[in-house]
């Protein structure tokens, strides 16, 4: 046995075999604890399990969630609207459009049979419920503001309109009656249905407001704003008026 292990030594192995008395060499219960004395391991040995390499795994990275981003905030579209105030029998005929010309006070209260004649307005589009004011404009490729379209109560003054519910409201002119009469009047009024149809939310009581309808005065075919509560609407036939858009 001890032959047979020799033969297996090479390089600084088989020099130090070589320089082993001759007895050592040839006695295999002596030479193994030789072997083992100059080239055994040194520590304990092995285990099972320190036998099978360990891989380190790094830990996941932290991840800093970021804040999600806020919903685009959605604002009412703006439109800018140009054309005529057309009036309407309650059967849908067409009755004329409220005319361009106002009288001498500054009240638009009379019909014109065309459209060439009709007074051209702009308002721009709030959110639905809101009333909004009316510019009187030259024409439609101008659009320059001439004035405001208000709406005043004829030879009532302050809060007397309120008193009595056979008062009558007109269009007008803002600057001519605020200037030149003690009339009650406001001009951020009107207000327009998904179908185009104008009404006027006139400031009532307790902070509150009041729907005025248009009606034509069969007397005189002038166009006025009557409370729907009027008691009195003898002489007077109700329209409708809504909006014709003109490029």
């Amino acid at each position: 046995m001890a032959l047979f292990a020799s033969s297996y030594l090479i390089g600084d192995a088989l020099y130090w075999y070589e320089g082993l008395d001759e007895d050592v060499q040839n006695d295999w219960s002596r030479l193994r604890p030789a072997l083992l004395a100059r080239f055994g391991r040194s520590g304990p040995p092995p285990t099972t399990a320190s036998s099978i390499p360990v891989i380190s795994v790094p830990p996941p990275p932290t991840t800093v969630p970021t804040p999600a981003a806020a919903p685009p905030t959605t604002s009412h579209s703006l439109l800018v609207r140009k054309g005529r105030l057309k009036v309407l029998n309650s059967d849908g005929s067409l009755r004329g459009y409220s005319a361009r010309s106002g009288d001498e006070t500054g009240l638009y209260r009379t019909l014109s049979t065309g459209p060439d004649g009709a007074l051209l307005i702009s308002f721009t589009t709030t959110p639905v419920g809101e009333p909004f004011e009316i510019q009187i404009i030259d024409s439609p490729q101008n659009s320059q503001v001439t004035d405001s379209l208000a709406v005043c109560w004829e030879g009532v003054s302050r809060d007397r309109w309120k008193s009595n519910a056979n008062y009558v409201a007109t269009s007008c002119s803002f600057s001519n009656i605020a200037s030149s009469k003690p009339w009650e009047i406001e001009k951020k009024v009107w207000k327009i249905s998904k179908d185009g149809e104008f009404c006027v939310e006139y400031p009532g009581r307790d902070g509150g407001t009041e729907t005025l309808q248009p009606f034509i005065r069969q007397s005189t075919n002038n166009i006025h704003w009557l409370r729907p509560s009027r008691p009195d609407t003898q002489n007077h036939v109700s329209v409708r008026i809504v909006f014709e858009d003109v490029m």
